[in-house]
């Protein structure tokens, strides 16, 4: 007997939702359980911690959230603390009120890393991309973080004759952290063989994995994970199959209000990762539901000749490494 998890990527959650007729939003009530990743804080207090891009949403859109169908959501991001602890507390016991499950937050890192047990899924939530500030520590309060070290490569032959070739970067995860998130994975193992894990990574904008993900993907297949969700980026990123676990890079924006400067940046599709679990947690099928944000900032069905366009963009994204994709209708079966 299998059992269907359905994750999508960022929920920037600003207006009310419109709901309109081709939503993918009922496709997450659908399945036996449902995540996604909760990029915005709801309060009505405007308290900004920091510099720089911060979101807010009315706390009226509680309501909003809790009809999407989500039975979670992952509070470990960029954004979510963009307004102190304190707030993020509260919308969190707020969520958690509506009977959705919040990830990724507590009282100390220890409670932060912890698994949630869901539908018969263990669930595991952090972030790579946030201020220092925002995590949680041995004492403090927090995110479950994952920090990650940048160094420089610059090739000075090419950039002799080609001005301006980029620098490579050369990311890994601090081993002290990484630690951490697989201990939590082999503890979400303890609780079910169906785990689920959501990572907050990558770079904005860029469909491409860095090296870091890949590598800290495979570590959690390793651990015991069934399936990996990852978000951030803002676009859809390359999909890889690491020992028969699939690894969604980067699923986009599920929901996208905002509309403030440089918002036409951001790209329009949308998806929602759909694995197949059976009864030891192995995946027996895998594959992306693609859709396209409306005016409102809504998932919508996409044009075929869209998803097929998607299928093309993510398996030059994963060139080399990433799974066979199969376009059905709007829906791109992933190789196991």
């Amino acid at each position: 007997m299998t059992l269907q998890i359905a994750v999508a990527g960022d929920v920037v959650l600003l207006s009310p939702l419109g709901r309109p007729t081709a939503s993918l939003l009922p496709v997450l009530a659908e399945a036996e359980v449902s995540a996604a990743n909760l990029e915005v804080v709801l309060t009505a207090d405007e308290s900004p911690v920091r510099e720089g891009l911060t979101l807010r949403g009315e706390p009226a859109l509680l309501d909003d959230l809790a009809g999407m169908g989500l039975d979670a959501v992952g509070l470990a991001n960029n954004h979510a603390g963009d307004h102190g602890w304190e707030r993020l507390r509260a919308m969190a016991a707020e969520i958690e009120s509506r009977g959705i499950r919040t990830l990724g937050t507590g009282e100390n890192a220890e409670a932060a890393f912890a698994p949630r047990l869901v539908g018969g899924v263990a669930l595991v939530a952090a972030t790579c991309v946030a201020p220092a500030s925002f995590l949680a520590s041995e004492r403090g309060p927090g995110m479950a973080g994952v920090r990650v070290t940048t160094e420089w490569e610059f090739d000075p032959a090419r950039t002799e004759w080609e001005p301006g070739w980029p620098p490579r970067a050369v990311t890994g995860v601090r081993p002290d952290d990484a630690a951490r998130l697989l201990a939590a994975v082999r503890r979400a193992r303890e609780l079910s063989p169906r785990v689920a894990v959501l990572v907050h990574w990558g770079v904005s904008h860029r469909a491409t994995a860095e090296t870091y993900q890949r590598r800290l993907a495979r570590d959690l297949a390793g651990a015991g994970a069934s399936a990996v969700f990852g978000c951030h980026a803002h676009t859809l990123q390359g999909i890889e199959v690491v020992d028969g676990v699939p690894v969604f890079h980067g699923l986009g924006s599920l929901v996208f209000g905002y509309r403030g400067p440089g918002a036409a940046a951001f790209a329009r599709d949308a998806a929602i990762a759909l694995v197949d679990l059976d009864r030891e947690g192995r995946a027996t099928r895998a594959r992306l539901l693609v859709g396209r944000l409306d005016e409102r900032g809504e998932p919508v069905r996409a044009h075929p000749e869209r998803v097929e366009r998607v299928r093309e963009l993510l398996q030059a994204a994963g060139a080399d490494w990433g799974a066979e994709l199969r376009r059905r209708d709007d829906v791109l079966e992933v190789a196991l």
